[in-house]
């Protein structure tokens, strides 16, 4: 009988995570907000930033980062990981409930406008939905730090770490960016939500690395709700409508990871 999936992904014991990178970033990350919010200049540097991005880059770019970082957008860029390292999207899955439920406790209990409901709206740049509500933090850098610490925790390879982190930390950077771009969220809300999704993806690796459920037949199930996911991701108004094309192409990207996963695993049963 085949093996359900690569040697490489469960038969080895996984070894505890460093503390340095562990919470490093976190520890970074929150005391980066900290400064912000005791200096004052949360309001000045949201209006900086907002400027600078809308000269970076178009609206569309921004927009399409943002869908990365949504739940459904999150599930889809990462399908393709199924086929190999399954461990990744479960760690991620198993912290999304606890993680949307601190989130939304923490913004009631803050209870913080958003820019849209403090500035003119005439006064920064806004893309997609107008958000008034409920600022800090921001799910969006959460989702996106979670992910960037899945790789980067996770990855397979510690003495490469460095180089994945030097990939994911940017890419986890521009889409807590893009909240700030689009208008949605203030720069402590961003680099608040960032340092609970990296914290919350170390205690996911943990879980996982005890409680392996996404071995053996744990992996078609998870495969189905991502492929769910991804299809649903072809038809829901995420409100930004300036990156339609792409969200149809992570969509396409989501549905063919898994798929993949899902074919990898009916050929091995055979």
């Amino acid at each position: 009988m085949h093996a359900p999936y690569p040697p490489s992904s469960t038969a080895t014991d996984f070894p505890p995570l460093p503390p340095g990178w562990r919470f490093g970033p976190a520890l970074v990350l929150g005391i980066a907000a900290l400064a912000v919010h005791l200096a004052g200049i949360n309001q000045t540097l949201f209006s900086t930033l907002n400027t600078a991005c809308a000269a970076l880059a178009p609206a569309s770019v921004w927009a399409a980062l943002t869908l990365c970082a949504s739940g459904l957008g999150a599930l889809a860029f990462l399908a393709p990981t199924l086929k190999t390292r399954p461990r990744w999207l479960s760690a991620g899955l198993l912290m999304s409930l606890p993680l949307w439920g601190a989130i939304e406790i923490a913004k009631a209990a803050f209870d913080t406008l958003r820019p849209a409901g403090v500035l003119p709206l005439d006064s920064f740049h806004q893309v997609g939905v107008k958000l008034y509500l409920h600022a800090f933090p921001s799910g969006h850098s959460c989702t996106a730090f979670l992910v960037a610490a899945l790789l980067v925790l996770g990855w397979p390879t510690p003495a490469k770490r460095l180089q994945v982190a030097l990939i994911a930390l940017p890419w986890a950077g521009l889409v807590a960016l893009s909240r700030i771009a689009v208008g949605a969220h203030w720069p402590v809300d961003v680099l608040g939500g960032a340092a609970l999704g990296w914290l919350a993806g170390g205690l996911g690796l943990d879980i996982t690395a005890r409680w392996r459920f996404w071995e053996a037949q744990g992996r078609r199930p998870i495969a189905a709700l991502v492929m769910g996911a991804s299809l649903a991701l072809l038809f829901i108004d995420l409100g930004y409508p300036e990156a339609r094309l792409f969200q149809i192409a992570l969509a396409s990207w989501g549905i063919g990871g898994a798929a993949s996963a899902l074919g990898q695993d009916l050929r091995k049963t055979r």
